[in-house]
């Protein structure tokens, strides 16, 4: 039986609300996107690891710290947890934007890290959900199969000359096409 694929998240406007011009620095501010909870809950029977990979610059920037960031974390964990879904890793990215490091997104090295700890992770067998043209460039990179959840209107240049594989407009869009059309059981 071919193992089942892993699923990699973006977090700011596919697991939570996006909050324009800011970030999310403290768990009151994390505000689940509509059906965002219940479709991590209908998916995590199909995927052998669900993995979120999110830039958070507000680190880099001094507007909150890794202790702010882990608080946040907590509470998605939870409500995920509570609507019946898992996420079996977290990898950010905390550097400002102008730096050059090898985590921030479109660049690997949180999916790669991800691998490291989770060896079974196989590129060619994954999908990369997120809202902008950087999760686009990430999956791509890698081979996955990428999904694009629409609304984040700052990269519909970028977004419009690159090649994705499906777009939704909700992660529960996704969540219920991928289910409808995948041949595979869950357990």
């Amino acid at each position: 039986m071919e193992q089942k694929p892993t699923l990699f998240l973006d977090r700011d406007g596919v697991i939570n609300r996006r909050i324009s011009g800011g970030y999310v620095r403290h768990p009151e501010d994390f505000i689940p996107a509509k059906g965002a909870l219940q479709a991590i809950g209908q998916l995590t029977p199909y995927f052998s690891r669900i993995v979120v990979v999110t830039n958070q610059a507000g680190i880099g920037k001094g507007m909150m710290d890794e202790r702010d960031l882990d608080a946040v974390h907590r509470k998605m964990q939870a409500l995920v947890h509570a609507a019946g879904g898992r996420l079996d890793g977290i990898y950010f990215c905390p550097h400002h934007p102008d730096v050059g490091c090898a985590c921030r997104k479109p660049a690997t090295g949180m999916a790669l890290q991800a691998r490291i700890d989770f060896p079974d992770i196989d590129f060619k067998n994954s999908w990369m959900v997120g809202d902008s043209a950087s999760d686009m460039q990430l999956g791509h990179s890698l081979g996955m199969r990428t999904v694009l959840i629409e609304g984040k209107f700052e990269d519909s240049a970028a977004l419009a000359a690159m090649p994705i594989d499906y777009r939704f407009a909700s992660l529960l869009d996704f969540a219920a096409s991928f289910i409808e059309n995948t041949v595979v059981s869950a357990p």
